[in-house]
């Protein structure tokens, strides 16, 4: 698996064999990280469920200022370290599991937040609520998760609501962003 732009742009990194991880297809990295080009650089960035760390090394890679990154393994946090010294980028990470730490992470902080929880889980639906109940994004920031294509994530917790779904294959990412942002838009459009 390689780094797919920026400045560690092909830089192989680790992800253990096996299916306790399944990290984000290079098309969907590409998708995603095009999608929102214009947010990245200088971005805040967090990983939820983060797994080989390969979303947050992309981030970095293509010019975030802060990854936090966040898994419940102890192997995973290793491999994820691992992954950041091979590219020589300094990260915060933790082992934890997402609904525990959401609460300790700094309030309207984070530009881009990436979760990709086990797809035959409900934990998606806990990342959203967990972003929305301890308001963890930044005014414009995104909240972006990963999930199986035929899983429905709600349309709305607290002030986040769904702007934007793109599907490959079977898989899913929904974005979501604050109502308020999507008020004061129409407001200045009027």
């Amino acid at each position: 698996m390689r780094i797919t732009a920026g400045t560690a742009r092909g830089r192989e990194i680790v992800c253990p064999p096996g299916l306790d991880v399944r990290p984000t297809a290079s098309k969907i990295r590409q998708a995603f990280f095009n999608i929102l080009r214009n947010k990245v650089a200088g971005a805040h960035f967090l990983d939820l469920f983060a797994g080989s760390g390969i979303m947050g090394l992309e981030a970095l890679s293509r010019g975030a200022a802060e990854l936090i990154s966040i898994d419940e393994s102890r192997n995973m946090v290793k491999v994820i370290e691992a992954n950041l010294a091979k590219c020589n980028f300094k990260a915060k990470v933790f082992q934890s599991d997402v609904k525990s730490i959401l609460s300790h992470l700094p309030k309207n902080h984070f530009d881009i937040i990436f979760a990709d929880p086990p797809y035959k889980s409900r934990l998606s639906e806990r990342a959203l609520h967990g972003a929305a109940d301890n308001n963890l994004l930044a005014e414009g920031g995104i909240l972006a998760i990963e999930h199986a294509r035929e899983f429905q994530l709600p349309e709305a917790s607290g002030n986040l609501i769904t702007y934007d779904q793109r599907h490959y294959g079977q898989t899913s990412v929904t974005f979501y962003h604050h109502a308020i942002a999507e008020r004061k838009i129409a407001i200045e459009q009027s």
